[in-house]
């Protein structure tokens, strides 16, 4: 019987019509033993492109190409997993894989080379610099146990831009970052897209794209892994979405203003209401895998349990005084909803805000999306 073999051939330009026309495809099939096969070439020459780094985006799946530039990994069976497909001098390609048409395919990813992009790079003294470079491990790292134990060890491929207003920088990286994280054992690849921060306003945001390896026996780091996870967002997310937020320890409210004059804000009052999973979240009419969290300005979360990170804290005194039991933080919302898929995963994070605890916790408390506490 002649044997056909199927390829799907994909380019930055192509991406985005194939993840709008699935919207279209073949009834969802099982994705629990399916593997995507691809081959990533340049696309001008036609070579294929060996050491290409293939992961989905925030989890422990990935892999590299062979001198064929070929590559096979599992499926995740997370909803609108990204797979990346990365390469030093070449654009990055995210694509979001349907189990239904990829099934006994190769898919073709072509890359293009990168075009030189002209930034305004900051000349700083080796002082500057040295003080750039530590705000930076602050507030992209976190300030907590985890992120004592972490360390960028490419620091030197940073690079600084003036940000939109005064005592502001953004930050760049054109080769990912690799963060060794001793405390949870991942050795940690971000591909850092923007980093911002706003000294004056207190303001600090980043994206990217994150790849988790192991760091030798992964049983050596249930602990730590665990204790990090219990009072995380994911933690939350998940509890909130399985509807036991009593059982995991959280209660929540919304912060609703008593008096709003504009003329005497020091004056105005807030009133946190109590309210239940049921009251903010719902399932998404047009997407069964996703849910919806509407919020009415600010959402209060207190945790009654003691997070390991707490102890840290109070030692290093980033919090002083009598501290009550558990924690408190903040969720602001940006857009009229936050949308999460089901395993409680923020579909567009920048659509979130946090204050309160939960500001401490940055790239060095991460885990992945694929992590579940054993």
């Amino acid at each position: 019987m002649l044997k056909i073999k199927h390829h799907i051939i994909l380019s930055k330009r192509t991406i985005h019509l194939l993840l709008l026309a699935g919207l279209f495809a073949l009834p969802f099939v099982s994705i629990a033993q399916i593997i995507i096969q691809g081959k990533v070439i340049n696309e001008a020459t036609g070579t294929p492109l060996q050491g290409t780094s293939i992961y989905f985006n925030n989890t422990t799946i990935g892999t590299s190409t062979n001198a064929d530039g070929r590559f096979s990994l599992p499926l995740p069976e997370i909803e609108n997993a990204e797979l990346i497909i990365s390469s030093v001098g070449y654009q990055r390609l995210v694509y979001k894989p349907e189990a239904a048409t990829i099934q006994n395919k190769t898919i073709v990813f072509k890359l293009v080379q990168k075009e030189e992009e002209l930034k305004d790079i900051l000349i700083l003294t080796d002082a500057v610099r040295k003080k750039y470079l530590a705000i930076f491990e602050r507030e992209f790292l976190g300030i907590t146990e985890e992120a004592s134990h972490s360390n960028i060890q490419n620091k030197k491929d940073i690079y600084f831009t003036s940000g939109d207003s005064k005592n502001s920088f953004k930050a760049y990286s054109d080769t990912p970052l690799t963060i060794i994280n001793k405390m949870l054992g991942y050795k940690v690849s971000f591909e850092l897209v923007e980093f911002f921060y706003d000294q004056q306003n207190g303001r600090t945001s980043y994206y990217g794209y994150t790849r988790f390896d192991e760091m030798g026996d992964k049983n050596r780091w249930v602990k730590n892994r665990k204790r990090c996870y219990y009072g995380s967002t994911m933690h939350f997310y998940r509890s909130l979405i399985g509807n036991h937020l009593q059982q995991e320890g959280y209660k929540v409210y919304i912060i609703k203003l008593l008096h709003t004059d504009p003329s005497k804000p020091q004056q105005n009052m807030e009133m946190a209401v109590e309210v239940t999973a049921a009251q903010i979240i719902t399932t998404d009419s047009s997407n069964s895998n996703n849910y919806n969290v509407t919020i009415a300005g600010k959402m209060m979360v207190q945790y009654g349990k003691e997070p390991a990170t707490k102890n840290y804290l109070r030692k290093n005194t980033f919090i002083q005084g009598d501290i009550p039991g558990g924690f408190r933080s903040y969720i602001t919302a940006t857009a009229p909803v936050i949308s999460l898929n089901r395993e409680g995963i923020i579909n567009n994070p920048i659509n979130v805000l946090y204050g309160g605890y939960w500001i401490y916790e940055k790239a060095a408390n991460m885990l992945p999306y694929n992590y579940m506490p054993e």
